[in-house]
C-alpha cells in the first residue's frame, strides 16, 4: 500500500509539472506572437515602400531600391532563423527536463518494484 500511495503522489506531481510546463510554453508562444507580427509587418512595409518609391515614383533608382529591398528581405530571413532557433532551444530545454524527470520516476518505480518483490518474498 505504501508503494502504491507513493506512486500516486509521484503521478500527481508529474501531472502538476506537466501543466506548469504547458502554461510556460503557452506564455512564451503568446508573448512573442505580437512582437513577431510587428517586426514582420515593419519589414514588409519597408520593402514595399522601397519598391514603390524606386519603381513607380522614381525617387530612388530602381536598382538601388531592389538592392535595399533584398537587404531587408535578408534581414527578415535572419530574424525568422533567430526566432526558429530560439523556439528550438526552448523545446530542447523542455524535452531535456522532461527526460530527466522521467528518468527519476523510472528509478523510483524500479526501487518500489524491488521493495515490493522483497515484501512478497518475505511473506
Amino acid at each position: 500500500m505504501k508503494g502504491e500511495e507513493q506512486l500516486r503522489e509521484e503521478l500527481n506531481e508529474f501531472q502538476k509539472e506537466k501543466e506548469r510546463i504547458r502554461n510556460i510554453v503557452g506564455q512564451v508562444g503568446g508573448a512573442n506572437a505580437t512582437h513577431n507580427k510587428i517586426v514582420n509587418s515593419l519589414l514588409i512595409i519597408i520593402i514595399l515602400t522601397l519598391l514603390i518609391l524606386g519603381g513607380i515614383f522614381n525617387r530612388i533608382t530602381p536598382a538601388l531600391a531592389v538592392q535595399i529591398a533584398i537587404l531587408f528581405g535578408v534581414i527578415k530571413l535572419i530574424w525568422m532563423f533567430y526566432e526558429s532557433q530560439r523556439a528550438s532551444h526552448f523545446q530542447f530545454w523542455i524535452l531535456n527536463s522532461l527526460e530527466y524527470r522521467i528518468s527519476e520516476i523510472y528509478k523510483r518505480v524500479k526501487k518500489i518494484e524491488k521493495e515490493l518483490d522483497e515484501l512478497k518474498n518475505r511473506n
